[in-house]
């Protein structure tokens, strides 16, 4: 028992040991930097300032499989919420209303959430009509969180363009029907 009581003592103090070594070995290390000794060698500038024009990134300088930012050609999309359902973030919300040609369908909102994106390209991948793309652009920085929110969609159908559809569609019909 007296041989257990004295391992563990010299055990203690081998770890106040260790500490100590470990504690003055830091402040070796730190104090050149603290008093300025060898000021060439060690306060060498490592930092670059952004955006540097010589050194800083270009679209070219990246690799051809880079997954930037997400771009939506509206124009092309389907509204067929594929992106949406497939994406493991839950970043794309997409709201789609019937047209006036019934096979189509307005995008009234479109919307990627950068902030929740983990830029893993399968919404790309699923998208039939090929409006969704990665853009070479990475640099996303904002300083309020909703600025991460880009929207592609066209904005809610309106009265006025719910008139001229519905107005569409009589002609359309008329044109059929008189063929």
């Amino acid at each position: 028992m007296n041989n257990s009581l004295f391992s563990k003592v010299v055990e203690y103090w081998r770890g106040v040991y260790r500490g100590v070594k470990s504690v003055l070995g830091s402040c070796v290390t730190a104090l050149p930097y603290l008093f300025n000794i060898r000021s060439g060698d060690l306060r060498k500038e490592v930092t670059e300032q952004y955006p540097d024009p010589i050194s800083s990134r270009t679209a070219d300088d990246l690799p051809p499989r880079t997954r930037g930012l997400l771009f939506n050609d509206i124009e092309k999309c389907t509204g067929c919420r594929e992106c949406e359902r497939v994406c493991p973030a839950r970043c794309i919300t997409v709201d789609a209303e019937p047209e006036a040609d019934p096979a189509k369908m307005w995008v009234s909102v479109f919307d990627i959430d950068f902030s929740r994106c983990v830029f893993c390209g399968l919404c790309v991948e699923t998208c039939q009509p090929a409006s969704l793309a990665h853009t070479r652009q990475y640099e996303g920085a904002v300083y309020m969180l909703p600025d991460l929110v880009a929207s592609f969609g066209r904005g809610h159908v309106t009265a006025e363009q719910r008139e001229k559809w519905d107005a569409w569609r009589k002609t359309k019909e008329a044109e059929e029907a008189g063929v």
